[in-house]
């Protein structure tokens, strides 16, 4: 059941994490970081679905990397195992404290080693499903407000710490109450998982995010984007739809298309509100503008 299962193993003694590993590599796929500071980027670009975490390292040690995961929004849903030959109960304080799921010592037992990790994982199993069903859009798949709140708070907060831009894409289905009223409703759902299902072929970046936004309106949240980035995503967004060529009758065009506002702003001058507000004005720029039209902040 857990065959694919990735553990993440913070350890800097190198012999102590090849043992790790070696009593894992049977029943899980192992990777190995040697301090606080690359386990975070490590779990920022593929988190993984459990850490085993040591306490004493140079620089972060245990405890302040596991706090940092369980502050994100990307990550605090990773279950955390202090597996360290610290025994003093301090250290086993300051642990819980920091929002670990386990706390072993060394030597350890790797049978019962395994036999933690699955009951951590059956309880993460359960917890990302019903996690995922409260952020997903139900009709088109996608993240819906609630994760899109959620996520342009964490990323911004990263952002400022990290000194990049956040870029937001807001669209909206052009004359699409026509559409609705022209082929009726079912069509209309139809067309929005089909819109969905074309943001997501576009925008494959793993850090990124398309939502429902509501309605017929979708957000696509690009972190790390600078205004070229941003913009040449939604001229890909605008290229795609265009291509697939979804008739609709009551459109000047004869063909579904979209309006879209996009923003890019470098995450410390700003906070997410601002940012959804912009994208938002240029949004209502490009329907007045026409529609089937991009407007950004430089044009």
């Amino acid at each position: 059941m857990y065959s694919k299962a990735t553990v993440l193993i913070v350890e800097d003694d190198i012999t102590s994490a090849a043992f790790i590993s070696e009593s894992l590599a049977d029943k899980y796929l192992t990777h190995i970081v040697n301090s606080g500071e690359d386990a975070l980027a490590f779990c920022s670009s593929t988190p993984p679905d459990l850490i085993l975490m040591d306490i004493n390292m140079p620089s972060m040690d245990g405890v302040a990397a596991c706090r940092h995961l369980k502050d994100s929004f990307e990550t605090e849903h990773i279950p955390v195992v202090f597996l360290t030959a610290c025994t003093e109960l301090e250290y086993e304080d300051l642990a819980w404290e920091a929002g670990c799921a386990d706390f072993v010592t060394k030597p350890f037992s790797p049978s019962a080693l395994m036999r933690r990790i699955n009951h951590h994982l059956e309880v993460k199993l359960l917890t990302d499903k019903l996690k995922r069903q409260a952020n997903i859009d139900g009709l088109t798949g996608v993240k819906n407000r609630r994760a899109f709140d959620l996520a342009i708070q964490e990323q911004v907060k990263l952002g400022q710490r990290i000194g990049w831009s956040i870029g937001l894409l807001m669209i909206d289905i052009d004359y699409f109450k026509q559409y609705n009223d022209t082929y009726g409703h079912l069509k209309g759902d139809d067309c929005l998982v089909t819109i969905a299902t074309i943001l997501t072929s576009v925008v494959v970046r793993p850090t990124d995010h398309v939502a429902r936004y509501g309605g017929e309106e979708f957000v696509v949240l690009l972190p790390d984007t600078d205004k070229h980035g941003m913009k040449h995503v939604a001229e890909n967004i605008m290229s795609a739809i265009r291509a697939r060529k979804i008739e609709h009758k009551t459109s000047p065009l004869h063909i579904l298309t979209v309006s879209i506002g996009g923003i890019s702003e470098l995450a410390k001058n700003t906070d997410e509100k601002v940012v959804v507000k912009q994208a938002d004005k240029l949004l209502y720029k490009a329907k007045e503008s026409g529609r089937n039209c991009i407007k950004t902040a430089n044009g």
